[in-house]
């Protein structure tokens, strides 16, 4: 009994103790924020749907999927509109950093149309543009590398008023949670 104690006793010690020895990371490290909005159609907010996401600088890409956005074109008189659901995908990597900034590589594809629809849980769920209704298209990709300075905002601005913003912050060791408050405008 006493021998099965002391060896649990000493296993404990041994652990604790290699523990103690290890090391944390003792770096400052980068976090990009890609945010992606669509236009407010309430005119009540400063944007509509979308959502930002933060790329780490880890070696990997990170997947960037937005929720549906849905979009509005009208003529100077708002007597006909055409609507379409606008939709964001694709990957972002921290590939280099440097005291002020941190270059991102991102690679976007931008689709407008009639329909979308996606796959959760095993239910299918779809969004459509009544067939009456003018439907809004458009397809674009954004594929580059983008240097970006800490606490800066850079837009890239797509069609039928969404858009992208890009804002990097410099995180001190041992902090994981990104300040908001210094990408202001994203």
């Amino acid at each position: 009994m006493q021998m099965g104690f002391r060896f649990a006793a000493m296993f404990a010690f041994v652990v604790v103790a290699g523990c103690a020895g290890g090391t944390t990371a003792s770096r400052d490290t980068a976090v990009v924020t890609v945010s992606a909005y669509g236009p407010d159609m309430s005119g009540q907010h400063e944007h509509g749907v979308g959502a930002r996401l933060d790329v780490r600088e880890s070696g990997e890409a990170t997947s960037l999927a937005y929720p549906p956005m849905e979009l509005r074109e009208c003529n100077q008189s708002r007597t006909a509109c055409a609507l379409g659901i606008g939709v964001i995908s694709g990957a972002a990597k921290i590939v280099s950093t440097s005291a002020t900034s941190a270059t991102l590589a991102i690679n976007l594809k931008y689709q407008v149309g009639r329909s979308y629809s996606y796959n959760a849980n095993g239910q299918q769920y779809s969004q459509q543009i009544p067939p009456d209704v003018q439907a809004l298209q458009a397809s674009q990709v954004i594929s580059k590398q983008i240097e970006v300075v800490y606490g800066e905002v850079q837009h890239l601005p797509l069609p039928y008023g969404v858009d992208v913003a890009v804002c990097a912050q410099k995180l001190s060791a041992g902090e994981v949670i990104p300040d908001r408050s210094a990408c202001q405008g994203n």
